[in-house]
């Protein structure tokens, strides 16, 4: 028998054993997939929503840099912090702010991440209210235009949409355990299945075999039930 021969009767028994064991597999992912699904529900995330507030700065770009440095100052953040009484320092809340200008002009936008989305856009806004009063205050600089508010979309999605990767990785992870668990059963499993097993252990030809057929007998009335075994004429019965 050739190697290739040899490669599909090995296929061959694997695809048999896959499927004779199929029930192990399908436990096995259904217990995978809804241990990701418990543990997904417990540990998602707390949605962020994101708004933003442009500014038109009317000045050179070295002026530009600098305001956007000042944006998130602590002049700047607990004016922010005393016009919508929030309940956060001066650090967490530069911490939800960040500050990117649009490429080749001059505009830059102050882009606020929340879990509520109008929290965010109410930080946006005062943000770049706040800011122009106090660049003109301390700065004396008076050419900064709020261009466009913040505003909140209809039914805005957050920024971190939950995602089915756990229960995709408990679905994949299942069918390798249990395929696994299905070749370790069958490796621990001594039993004899076929005749050629046989001869390759005993390193003999099989003569003959052993047939088993139930038959029904009645004592005093009462069936019993015996398993027959014959080979040839000779037959050997045994009462269960």
């Amino acid at each position: 028998m050739d190697s290739s021969s040899t490669k599909e009767i090995e296929i061959g028994k694997i695809i048999k054993l896959l499927i004779k064991k199929s029930w192990i597999l399908l436990i096995i992912v259904i217990i995978t997939t809804a241990t990701s699904a418990i543990y997904q529900h417990f540990t998602k995330p707390t949605p962020l929503y994101q708004t933003s507030a442009s500014l038109l700065i009317q000045d050179s770009a070295s002026i530009i840099n600098t305001l956007q440095v000042f944006i998130k100052e602590p002049p700047v953040m607990e004016g922010v912090i005393q016009e919508l009484k929030l309940e956060r320092t001066i650090e967490g809340l530069a911490n939800q702010i960040s500050v990117q200008p649009v490429q080749d002009s001059q505009i830059v936008r102050i882009n606020v991440i929340d879990t509520d989305p109008n929290r965010s856009a109410d930080i946006a806004n005062t943000t770049a209210v706040v800011f122009k009063k106090e660049v003109a205050k301390t700065l004396d600089f008076q050419s900064i235009e709020i261009l466009y508010p913040a505003v909140v979309k209809v039914n805005q999605e957050p920024i971190n949409p939950e995602s089915n990767r756990m229960i995709q990785i408990g679905v994949v992870l299942g069918f390798i355990i249990g395929i696994g668990f299905i070749f370790l059963l069958d490796s621990l499993d001594n039993k004899i299945r076929s005749e050629r097993e046989l001869e390759i252990l005993l390193e003999l030809p099989v003569l003959g075999t052993v047939s088993k057929y139930k038959r029904r007998t009645f004592i005093n009335g009462k069936e019993k039930k015996s398993d027959t075994y014959v080979r040839g004429d000779i037959s050997e019965s045994k009462t269960i």
